[in-house]
């Protein structure tokens, strides 16, 4: 029998699952809030939620595949702090879900199984490749020879925070002056309640492509894709998340100040973009991958 995989985006918002299949055919998709695995007893909420999961869908996987919106320790065993959701903060996760389940289980940042997912899609190959993912916050993932960089503590890529001077609002990672305080959908949020308080944000970008507001906001956006640009000058660069999959979203804009700001000629002149194709299922999908690499070592190394 072919293994399967039950894979798990679990967001700020919603939580998705389904069983994904060697083909990364995917069954049993489902959708409920986040909210359901939250709590005191997080650990035992999601475990039981994995339990009902797999007694529907009548399936026994190969193993378990969660992302979770959450800053994780370098061996992607332990949460160590996830903001929007309560509970899962200092948990080893993985520990005490393998224990209870008796199933392997892997663990990765939400942004990161995405990452894979659009990798996988658009077939991309290269020395470095970068995500940037642009939802509430600024999502990153930087990829060198197929591996996602976790970095010494395993809080690499967090873009979204590098500081900008004179900028003096309060982020909620901790710090003042993070980039993401005005490149971010949050950001946008704060122009539209400032700038046009009578129209919902769906419309911003259709309605008011060339208002200043708008075109400032599309350069603050730039400017930190620009830097890892310059930085890392990769092979390929992904970008995605809500904001860019608005109606009416600059992109043109967006590349074209992402040009300005990088270093010519190179890398300038080699850049290439590619757009993340946002689906519901893209995270479970991108789980699935990660557990299928996993699996494919340890049995490598064994």
């Amino acid at each position: 029998m072919h293994p399967t995989i039950l894979g798990m985006d679990i967001g700020g918002t919603n939580l998705r699952s389904g069983f994904v299949d060697e083909s990364l055919q995917l069954s049993n998709f489902h959708i409920t809030s986040s909210q359901l695995i939250c709590g005191e007893d997080a650990t035992e909420r999601l475990a039981d939620y994995i339990r009902q999961e797999i007694q529907a869908a009548g399936v026994t996987p190969a193993a378990v595949a969660i992302g979770f919106p959450s800053t994780l320790n370098r061996e992607r065993k332990r949460l160590l702090s996830t903001p929007n959701l309560d509970g899962l903060d200092e948990l080893d996760i993985v520990e005490r879900l393998t224990d209870t389940l008796h199933l392997p289980v892997f663990i990765d940042r939400d942004v990161n199984l995405l990452f894979l997912h659009d990798c996988h899609v658009n077939r991309l190959k290269g020395q470095v490749i970068i995500g940037c993912y642009v939802g509430t916050g600024f999502g990153n993932v930087i990829a060198i020879n197929g591996d996602i960089l976790v970095g010494k503590n395993g809080v690499a890529a967090e873009l979204g925070h590098i500081p900008v001077r004179g900028l003096m609002q309060n982020c909620p990672c901790g710090n003042v002056g993070c980039v993401e305080m005005i490149a971010s959908g949050k950001a946008l949020k704060a122009i539209q309640e400032k700038y046009y308080p009578l129209e919902t944000i769906t419309d911003i970008f259709r309605n008011h492509a060339t208002d200043a507001p708008i075109m400032n906001f599309i350069n603050d956006l730039s400017i930190p894709i620009a830097t890892e640009i310059n930085i890392l000058d990769p092979d390929e660069i992904i970008l995605g998340g809500g904001v860019l999959q608005m109606e009416g979203f600059l992109k043109a804009e967006l590349e074209a100040a992402i040009r300005y700001h990088t270093r010519k000629p190179f890398p300038e002149r080699a850049l290439r973009f590619h757009y993340a194709c946002e689906k519901q299922e893209n995270g479970v999908i991108g789980a699935a991958l990660l557990a299928f690499k996993q699996l494919a070592r340890r049995e490598h190394q064994s």
